[in-house]
């Protein structure tokens, strides 16, 4: 906490999600069973403002984001914010049992047998998971890895829109947040699911076994590709080809059914969404094949879908006929553990997709002990 927020009052925290299309800002309080939505908000990200990533233009970004929390009646002087992408690692590995100040002084050279990206510039991340089940003189840990840069501009961002940057997470342990730890009974199992994010710049797989997460993947097939296969095709303007992108209907490609301009616009994506589906696909079968290689064999019981882009429409059944795997669009908001006020609920469950890492960013402080080792 700031000493100024000490001083004059308490620290009010938003969990901040800065994407290359749209930033989106959601605020919740604790309560006796769970916790209430307080205010949510998003704003268009200024064009051209991120790229691969990195903040490029700050100023416009934070001023973008005041003018977000001034129209939504936010008041926040903190913000937990997100790293995601391909420049993101998260892996498990394996090393000599060590206390934590031993493997804080050596977590750059365990890192840099895999990180590919130079480890001086790297900003590093873990969590010790405990002893491994087969060699005792070895114990097991979450690394998380990303671009100094990427961080270092989202906090630069936030201190610009007059917030204090109290953590830095990874977008997809935000997502498994607002999904998992807000239901935790529909995840008890021992089942394996993906959670898939489809955002402006990249799609994240998320593969889970029961409630722990287990591995994640970058695919740069995305909301952006779907509007640059319209934009292409019809020859329009990036900003027509956003618009055009909300006519797509990907169940007229299964049904046949539909308005001729939404199965001419799915047939034009759909090469590109194929492709992704492919990738998410080979994902899948990476985890299942490694499963094998310990003797287990394992299916994937359903796919959970988020993000932006997630929302075209009757995506979740494109998909569920074509991977042959139950897939249904996710609403966080529809959790027994959220209130939410009446005026509200209906654009919570509309944006609930497009909003799931902020809520899950905003669930941070409240939700216990996450990866904060940081190098």
């Amino acid at each position: 906490m700031s000493i100024l927020s000490s001083l004059f009052g308490k620290e009010v925290v938003i969990g901040l999600d800065i994407g290359s299309s749209m930033i989106k800002a959601v605020q919740v309080e604790p309560t006796r069973g769970g916790f209430r939505v307080v205010r949510a908000a998003e704003q268009k990200t200024p064009q051209g403002a991120v790229r691969d990533g990195v903040i490029i233009s700050r100023e416009p970004i934070a001023m973008a984001i005041r003018q977000m929390l001034q129209a939504a009646g936010i008041s926040a002087n903190a913000a937990v914010l997100s790293v995601s992408g391909p420049s993101v690692t998260v892996r498990q590995i394996r090393v000599p049992k060590m206390n934590a100040a031993t493997l804080t002084k050596s977590i750059r050279y365990e890192a840099g047998k895999y990180i590919s990206t130079n480890i001086e510039d790297a900003a590093l991340s873990f969590e010790i998971m405990g002893p491994c089940d087969d060699d005792p003189t070895q114990m097991d840990v979450m690394l998380v890895g990303t671009s100094r840069d990427l961080v270092e501009s989202r906090v630069a961002v936030a201190q610009l829109a007059g917030l204090e940057a109290i953590a830095v997470d990874i977008e997809s342990f935000a997502i498994l947040r607002a999904i998992v730890d807000t239901a935790p009974d529909d995840f008890a199992d021992e089942n394996l699911r993906a959670i898939v994010d489809i955002g402006a710049a990249h799609t994240e797989v998320i593969i889970l076994s029961g409630p722990d997460f287990a591995l994640t993947r970058s695919i740069p097939i995305s909301g952006d590709t779907f509007a640059d296969a319209l934009k292409n095709q019809l020859r329009i303007e990036p900003s027509e080809a956003e618009l055009r992108k909300q006519d797509v209907d990907m169940g007229a490609l299964i049904t046949g059914e539909g308005s001729p301009e939404s199965i001419e616009l799915s047939r034009i994506i759909q090469t590109t969404m194929d492709e992704l589906l492919r990738e998410i696909r080979r994902s899948i079968n990476y985890f299942q094949s490694q499963l094998a290689d310990e003797g287990v064999t394992a299916n994937l019981s359903e796919i959970l879908l988020v993000g932006g882009s997630a929302q075209i429409r009757n995506l979740a059944a494109y998909m569920s006929a074509r991977l042959g795997i139950p897939t249904r669009l996710c609403d966080p908001f529809a959790s027994s553990q959220l209130e939410t006020s009446p005026e509200a609920e209906e654009w919570l469950q509309e944006q609930g997709p497009s909003l799931t890492a902020a809520l899950g960013l905003a669930l941070k402080e409240f939700t216990g002990p996450q990866l904060g080792s940081k190098n």
